[in-house]
């Protein structure tokens, strides 16, 4: 699909009520039962080294619905979030029952409160303190997913890592990116573009690649 622009939000004006009012219900709830996966979060980190973008939520019932688009059998697969924030894709796909479930993340407040979500909610969900671009450790996962973390140099590398992990372990590796800005890399390094959908409430596209497994090993 190439370097393509991307629909950057959806404003009209009865979409952002009615996403705001889904902000505050979900906000209280969570407020009422210790958690917080919600509220937006730009730390000093995203402000000041170039590439690494702030924290906002995956939906949860934009997340069940990617999660159960992808024809991989939970109880069989990894998934892991690259920028994981405050752990909701996390949240689903433990709840989901996937055979193993982490998130990375390099803002340490981000980093506290996933797992003080995780802990809260008792789940079998690592969240893991790591630079993306120098853990390399991919090799359990066969579902990458990306809320557009961070910019181009660093899903160069990522990407990288992840071709690397299919030559130690030959496997289909799929790679679910929300608001695609930088999916034209992916797809220069060899991913096929499986499917796009759209969320209407976010205004973002949601591209589903494949790197299908090595027939030769």
């Amino acid at each position: 699909m190439g370097n393509q622009s991307i629909p950057t939000g959806n404003y009209k004006f009865t979409v952002r009520t009615k996403r705001w009012a889904k902000f505050l219900v979900n906000y209280i709830g969570e407020k009422l039962r210790g958690l917080d996966f919600s509220m937006v979060y730009v730390g000093e980190l995203q402000r000041n080294v170039e590439h690494y973008h702030g924290y906002s939520m995956t939906d949860e019932k934009e997340m069940r619905r990617i999660l159960g688009t992808v024809p991989l059998e939970p109880a069989k697969t990894g998934f892991i979030d690259l920028g994981c924030g405050k752990g909701m894709c996390l949240k689903c796909a433990a709840q989901m029952g996937y055979k193993k479930v982490a998130g990375l993340e390099l803002d340490q407040d981000l980093l506290k409160m996933g797992r003080r979500n995780m802990e809260k909610l008792k789940l079998n969900a690592q969240v893991i303190y790591g630079n993306a671009m120098e853990y390399s450790d991919y090799d359990d996962y066969d579902l990458f997913y990306f809320f557009n973390p961070f910019g181009p140099p660093v899903f160069e590398k990522v990407i990288e890592f992840m071709l690397e992990s299919q030559e130690r372990r030959n496997r289909d590796i799929w790679a679910v990116y929300n608001h695609p800005v930088s999916g034209y890399l992916f797809e220069e390094a060899g991913f096929k573009v499986k499917l796009e959908t759209f969320d209407d409430s976010r205004g973002f596209s949601v591209r589903y690649y494949l790197l299908p497994k090595r027939k030769n090993s």
